[in-house]
């Protein structure tokens, strides 16, 4: 039977309880068939059974790819690698960062790439970014190509030789840089995202907590200033007991004005969520007193720019300078929100980070870093 590429399906129940895929596309020349430019048509008809085993099959691949190279696009959607390849370049400023990316580029992958905003009082941080990259798409030899990666952004032996030895359980690789007010940060990071579907499967209707990332971070002009940090996903936790959580543990039973501003944000994305889709972690970090939490939000696919409100609030709120907020968030707003992140940066005050990317991503990536 000769391939189809398909153009249009329209799907319908048949009154026997069949689902009826009519498919019209083109035959692919390699088939060997005249008249390719005419369109062809077929029917393919599966019983419930077989409709079901195929929407799982097909959900489970297209969760595959965003994991990999963000959402997939509408139907009719041009994405071009070169325009974005371009975007990425333009974004890493100064020569730390820029260290960092050729090094990510070095190892041959495609990566996604995912920018942010930190808020702090009186101080907004810009130029912070993460790229990551599936490990088993990296092919042989990656374990060598990150130790020399590691060695040439300076990153510490012990936690060099920590992250290498909990490679192999991890699916996702993933580096970032922060520039700070008086520092930058190297970051790496493992996910471990299989615990997901592993919790999920063994507990499905009470899924305990579990480590989804383990970060390694270190002073990018002191190697010796570092500290690892740890990532613990709550994967049933409704939107209702994760804003309480917020409010109770984060933010004085809801009297802090930060509260409210975190919630408007998070209940205008549940509005285009699924009630699973939510990802909580909370983070800790060794040998500093931050404590926060971060909230994937992808799956919402709001514009950053639909979020405008609650991130001027969030300015005022810091007295942060309009203008300089104004200058990082213009270029982004048309972007896709990602995650927000708050609690208690490592200085021991309060803190709200943005992330965001032109492709999103998925329910299971980076946050909170």
């Amino acid at each position: 039977m000769a391939n189809l590429k398909a153009e249009l399906i329209h799907i319908f129940l048949s009154p026997a309880g069949e689902f009826h895929f009519l498919v019209r596309g083109k035959l692919p020349e390699a088939a060997g068939f005249g008249g390719h430019d005419r369109p062809a048509d077929k029917r393919i008809i599966l019983p419930p059974a077989a409709a079901k085993r195929l929407a799982l099959v097909l959900e489970a691949a297209v969760e595959d790819y965003e994991a990999e190279f963000g959402l997939a696009p509408e139907p009719g959607a041009d994405r071009s690698p070169g325009e974005e390849r371009r975007r990425i370049i333009d974004s890493v400023q100064g020569e730390k960062a820029r260290r960092l990316i050729d090094r990510i580029d070095g190892l041959g992958v495609h990566y996604g790439f995912e920018q942010s905003f930190k808020m702090l009082p009186g101080t907004l941080l810009g130029n912070r970014f993460l790229a990551g990259f599936h490990r088993e798409a990296a092919g042989r030899g990656l374990e060598g190509k990150l130790d020399d990666l590691c060695r040439a952004v300076g990153m510490p032996e012990s936690q060099r030789l920590e992250f290498l030895r909990g490679l192999p359980e991890a699916n996702i690789v993933l580096f970032g840089f922060e520039e700070g007010e008086d520092t930058s940060l190297y970051k790496a990071y493992l996910e471990y995202g299989p615990e997901f579907r592993r919790v999920i499967r063994d507990s499905p209707d009470d899924p305990g907590s579990f480590v989804i990332h383990r970060g390694f971070k270190w002073d990018a002009g002191d190697s010796a200033r570092h500290t690892t940090a740890r990532y613990l996903c709550h994967p049933s936790w409704s939107v209702e007991t994760i804003l309480r959580r917020l409010s109770e543990s984060f933010y004085g039973g809801g009297r802090n004005p930060v509260y409210g501003i975190v919630r408007g944000i998070v209940e205008t994305a549940a509005r285009r969520m699924r009630p699973e889709e939510h990802l909580y972690v909370e983070v800790e970090e060794e040998g500093n007193p931050r404590v926060s939490f971060d909230l994937n939000l992808y799956r919402a696919n709001l514009l950053l720019g639909e979020l405008y409100p609650f991130l001027l609030m969030m300015c005022r709120h810091l007295s942060i300078d309009e203008e300089t907020f104004h200058r990082v968030y213009e270029p982004a707003k048309k972007q896709i929100f990602g995650h927000v992140s708050g609690g208690t940066d490592r200085r021991g005050r309060d803190f709200l980070t943005v992330y965001y990317g032109v492709k999103g991503s998925s329910r299971q990536g980076p946050g909170g870093h």
